[in-house]
């Protein structure tokens, strides 16, 4: 049974529903996402959903068009949500559901499930943060690395160029190499820094605080140990966020906005009021001025 359904309507009126397992969403036009909305005023990597104890986050992910919850636009912040709110993502408007069954409910991998993989193809394997556990298959002739929107591995985060390194491959080997040559930081590879190195199996790479392993096509690789990692730490940050506040629920949002409004309403029929008191005597001193000037 599906953890979350998404029911994405488009601008021709036609619905399309997808179901998803997991406690992370990821939501753009790259097929990269868990979610590909294809139409070109969608970002790359658009929005995220997170889901931790049954509750719903909803995070921008720096999206050029924005992400919108019940035409409220989110800046720089995450959001708490609930079934019923509407995602509006450029062209597209994304329904919730959940089943019953499913509210309170979280996936949790198997620990003791044999999570090993063959490669299929080269890749990399993130080994750490949000990524963690996540496959990049080394697919064309160049595979970039950044914080630039059409990377092919993409990263969130501040310190890290938009075109940080490439994975090059020449039909036989794959170089990394310095996406700016000019650039003065250094490509780390095993813990050492280098300005280009053939890659091999099991090469680490530490981009910024990330941290990834060269896969060969054929060899052996196990992504669940930095999969149930990356969920613990993201499920402990987001209680941590909720806890101290630091995430709103859209809830509280719109009672704030009624508070504002009725505030506003009042203080709107106070001012008229007065207005009209203003309009009443200016009236009457005008009738009682005519009135002298006519005796």
């Amino acid at each position: 049974m599906a953890l979350l359904k998404l029911i994405v309507e488009n601008d021709r009126n036609e619905l399309n529903i997808f179901e998803f397992n997991g406690n992370l969403i990821t939501v753009g036009r790259s097929p990269k996402n868990d979610l590909v909305l294809d139409e070109r005023n969608v970002s790359r990597y658009h929005f995220q959903l997170e889901i931790v104890d049954g509750r719903i986050i909803i995070c921008d992910r720096g999206s050029y068009n924005h992400t919108f919850v019940d035409e409220r636009e989110l800046v720089d912040e995450k959001l708490e949500i609930f079934v019923g709110n509407v995602i509006t993502v450029g062209d597209y408007n994304i329904y919730l559901e959940q089943d019953d069954e499913t509210l309170l409910r979280t996936v949790q991998p198997a620990v003791e499930a044999d999570g090993r993989k063959i490669a299929q193809e080269n890749l990399l394997l993130a080994k750490n943060s949000y990524l963690g556990g996540k496959i990049f298959p080394l697919a064309g002739r160049e595979t970039v690395i950044g914080t630039h929107a059409s990377a092919d591995v993409y990263l969130s985060a501040d310190d890290i160029p938009p075109i940080h390194s490439k994975i090059v491959f020449d039909g036989n080997i794959y170089l990394l190499v310095k996406g700016d040559y000019n650039a003065d930081y250094p490509l780390i590879v095993n813990d050492t820094e280098v300005n280009s190195v053939d890659m091999r199996n099991g090469d680490e790479i530490k981009v910024g605080d990330f941290l990834f392993e060269f896969i060969e096509k054929g060899e052996e690789y196990d992504p669940q140990p930095y999969q149930l990692e990356a969920e613990k730490s993201r499920k402990e940050k987001l209680r941590k966020d909720i806890k101290g506040k630091k995430i709103k629920s859209i809830n509280d949002e719109e009672q704030d906005e009624k508070t504002e409004v009725t505030r506003v309403n009042k203080s709107g029929v106070s001012k008229k009021i007065v207005i009209a008191l203003i309009a009443l005597a200016v009236a009457a001193a005008a009738a009682g001025a005519v009135f002298f000037f006519v005796l």
